[in-house]
């Protein structure tokens, strides 16, 4: 009898005390009092936290009448796994309260607290939060590192807290938090380089080929020894012990082609001063590298459509993409250093066959009118003819060109269609507030440059009546022969794209094509270092 009590009163004791946890409506109270309290609260903080997406969590909590939305600890332990899994796609776990978690729900093992409990629910939730924004939209808002950029991928989106409701509901928060990551193959691709650099990392990074004279195929010498490494390391060149391991021979020759190729460099074949330093960057900053691309790239392709144009800027490379595939790709030249091409979206709207070319603002100042006050005759130069505000034509000889500023210059210059127009012979239209599109050249020759930073911002794309014949296909009998006969006849001709097409201009210096194949480019612009110290700060509310 007795030992039947004694039973009875130890489970009442671990029922009501020690090691239980407080009741729902404990924890519903403070739930109650404390979310509206810190909603309309800029940097309120729970638990010495700051809140990352203070408002939504608000709506989520009215929402559900202040319920507990972490109940049992099974569930938080699939949301501590879900926070430390960020880290495969290059962000911080510590950024989404990993630490203040773990320590929240260790006590919360041992202390009866329903305060201890409503932080902890009010911390998981608003990870989880952060976590669907900075999966779908980026972690760092591209205007505050690209003040060019005008696209805001929150804009129509659903509502944050909808999103954060269906994820906390899920039976798995961590496989319902990884269904955030935009599918796209590009991302996918990213991930997988980024695994792979981080094992490299981690087992030490690879061998670096002593600096030297080029090395080319037929040579042996000591530093071909560690240039096999380095290739091998990467996967250019398969791994195994040569019978000469200072012998630069085909297999080598082929396994740098290979190399120079995934870092858009001539594939000569040869080591040279630009390859050997491409293989020498190290594993460590190709890791940041592929971190600050997976941000790029978490901006603009959560609603990406299966149609678009894309222009990689530092790739020097534009792509059609329709249905999902690459219909149609073309080299480019993009924006000098000090005239840099913007990143952007917009839609293209026209085609325009035998375009005039009117001189824009930074042109006139920079390239005209300095020219004109030194004595060159830039007008005759650029074949460019002075209208006034009628479009009646001036002399030139009829201004005061020393005294002419770009603020008060009352005249459009403009150089008629021809074969020696600026923009060639086609000219693609995408409205947006920097006056940037895509157009033919006749400098035709500069293509053949490894790095093609020759224009003053637009693009010029090297295939340009391939484009127009996709563009148009379909349309009007716009056929190649047409486009052709119409460019023959000299004027000018504007055709309205029927299915305006998006268009994106990004920038990332590594991208995957849709075979799987990485590639790097050089950070022509030096824009990734801004954007690397803005991932590396603390997540701002």
């Amino acid at each position: 009898m007795n030992r039947i009590w004694l039973t009875i009163s130890l489970a009442a004791f671990a029922l009501s005390g020690c090691g239980s946890s407080p009741a729902p409506r404990e924890v519903e109270g403070r739930l109650r009092t404390q979310v509206p309290a810190f909603v309309g609260k800029p940097g309120a903080s729970v638990h010495g936290e700051r809140l990352l997406e203070r408002e939504a969590v608000g709506k989520f909590y009215e929402a559900r009448q202040y319920r507990s939305a972490w109940p049992s600890a099974r569930s938080a332990g699939d949301l501590l796994d879900a926070i430390r899994d960020v880290d495969a796609d290059g962000l911080t776990p510590s950024d989404y309260h990993l630490a203040a978690i773990e320590k929240l729900t260790d006590e919360q093992k041992t202390a009866h607290d329903p305060a201890i409990q409503a932080d902890l629910d009010i911390l998981m939730t608003d990870a989880v939060a952060a976590i669907i924004d900075d999966m779908r939209y980026g972690r760092v808002r591209p205007a505050s590192v690209n003040p060019a950029w005008n696209v805001d991928p929150r804009e129509g989106a659903p509502p944050l807290e909808t999103e954060l409701a269906k994820v906390v509901g899920s039976d798995r928060v961590r496989t319902a938090l990884q269904a955030e990551r935009p599918r796209h193959f590009i991302y996918t691709g990213l991930v997988q380089a980024l695994a792979q650099l981080r094992k490299i990392e981690d087992a030490g990074g690879w061998r670096t080929v002593p600096p030297g004279g080029t090395l080319k195929v037929g040579m042996r010498n000591a530093r071909v020894a560690a240039l096999r490494e380095r290739l091998q390391a990467t996967g250019e060149l398969e791994a195994g012990r040569p019978a000469d391991s200072l012998r630069f021979n085909a297999d080598v020759e082929h396994a740098v082609k290979l190399f120079q190729a995934r870092h858009r460099l001539d594939e000569t074949g040869a080591v040279g001063a630009e390859t050997l330093a491409e293989l020498n960057v190290s594993a460590a900053s190709r890791v940041a590298q592929v971190r600050v691309n997976l941000e790029r790239a978490r901006w603009v392709l959560g609603g990406l459509d299966t149609d678009f144009l894309l222009v990689n800027l530092p790739a020097f490379k534009a792509y059609l993409i329709q249905g999902g595939r690459n219909v149609w790709e073309s080299r480019t030249m993009i924006g000098k250093e000090a005239r840099q091409t913007p990143t952007f979206r917009a839609m293209m709207r026209t085609v325009v066959f035998n375009p005039d070319w009117t001189v824009p603002p930074t042109i006139l100042a920079e390239d005209v009118l300095d020219g004109m006050r030194r004595g060159e005759n830039v007008l005759a130069k650029k074949q460019l003819v002075v209208l006034d505000k009628n479009g009646q034509e001036v002399d030139p000889g009829s201004i005061d060109w020393d005294s002419a500023t770009p603020d008060d210059f009352p005249y459009t210059l403009r150089q008629n269609p021809g074969e020696d127009n600026a923009l060639g012979r086609v000219k693609f239209l995408l409205p947006n507030k920097y006056s940037i599109y895509l157009h033919d050249t006749p400098s035709r020759s500069l293509f053949e440059a490894d790095k093609r930073t020759f224009s003053s911002g637009c693009i010029r794309i090297e295939r340009p009546l391939d484009l127009a014949e996709i563009l148009l296909s379909g349309q009007d009998d716009w056929s190649r022969a047409k486009m052709e006969e119409v460019i023959a006849q000299g004027d000018t001709r504007n055709v309205e794209i029927e299915h305006p097409i998006p268009v994106l201009i990004v920038y990332w210096t590594v991208s995957v094509g849709a075979s799987g194949e990485v590639r790097y480019a050089r950070d022509v612009y030096d824009l990734d270092p801004p954007l690397l110290v803005a991932l590396s700060r603390p997540r701002s509310a």
